[in-house]
């Protein structure tokens, strides 16, 4: 059997399921089985799976949903989506009652456009900064300030020994977040705080010091501020801790920040008690 699969990974789609129920995952490996006698075989992703999967197939009402949408090991899977509030970046999105057989021919489909549609040198494009609404099927015991375990963080920011770093970054537009900001990293006895009003004046500083904390608002207006947070993450030496804050800020925003290694995801305005916190829990 293993060896059959290995001579038909060419063909074969693997798919990635998070979510569903016992019964609707039951009747989801029926329809893969089934799809063996078709064109294109579909087989449940695992991690000793001869190719990489193509495919992301998600249940919107499962507390999976959000993180899964975030992690950005998933940005260039197809993504078919089971449920409400259907992301923008969906390739097919299917409401229930679940009616698997058009799902499978659903997926067919896309696969079927994209071989039509392919050219030489002309790549797929995907949407790899996908900005969603506030709206998420995540867990609904999931707090938007999140703060995060670094000891868990798929992506630490490790900071380098031997190395102080005794400034702190603060990148936000507005004038009187900036001066909140400054007079509560005081009452925290962090006295050296640098500002920048914009990603590209925040990259000038990061590339000319070194810096104990970042402190980098969402919604910046020259940037998209995931490009910024990517260059946080890439700095070396490493940032040592990195809280995100936003307006408009999500729990999406808060699952993405986590992945990129951030300290905490804070939505506007801030709870000056979580912040003092969090602060004071800074080493």
């Amino acid at each position: 059997m293993g060896g059959d699969m290995d001579g038909e990974a060419s063909d074969r789609i693997f798919v990635k399921v998070f979510g569903f129920s016992d019964v609707e995952r039951h009747a989801l490996n029926t329809m893969f089985r089934l799809s063996e006698s078709r064109s294109t075989p579909y087989t449940l992703w695992t991690a000793a799976a001869p190719k990489a999967a193509e495919m992301a197939l998600i249940d919107g009402d499962s507390w999976e949903a959000a993180l899964e949408l975030a992690n950005p090991a998933h940005d260039s899977l197809k993504l078919i989506w089971v449920g409400d509030r259907a992301p923008a970046r969906a390739s097919l999105a299917v409401a229930r009652p679940l009616q698997w057989a058009a799902v499978i021919d659903g997926m067919d489909e896309l696969f079927a456009l994209e071989m039509q549609s392919a050219v030489p040198l002309d790549l797929p494009e995907f949407d790899l900064d996908l900005p969603l609404g506030p709206e998420s099927s995540a867990s609904p015991d999931m707090d938007l300030d999140m703060e995060f375990e670094l000891t868990t963080s798929p992506a630490l920011l490790e900071p380098a020994s031997g190395i102080s770093r005794p400034h702190v970054l603060v990148v936000d537009a507005s004038h009187d977040a900036r001066l909140y900001l400054r007079a509560r990293l005081a009452m925290a006895g962090l006295m050296q705080v640098d500002e920048a009003v914009s990603g590209a004046e925040a990259l000038q500083w990061l590339n000319n010091r070194l810096y104990k904390l970042v402190i980098l608002d969402l919604d910046l207006p020259d940037m998209d501020s995931w490009q910024l947070v990517k260059q946080v993450g890439e700095a070396h030496p490493a940032v040592d801790s990195l809280i995100l804050t936003g307006s408009k800020a999500s729990r999406f925003d808060a699952a993405r920040g986590w992945f990129a290694g951030a300290r905490a995801c804070l939505r506007k305005p801030l709870h000056p008690g979580k912040l003092e916190n969090l602060l004071h829990s800074l080493d």
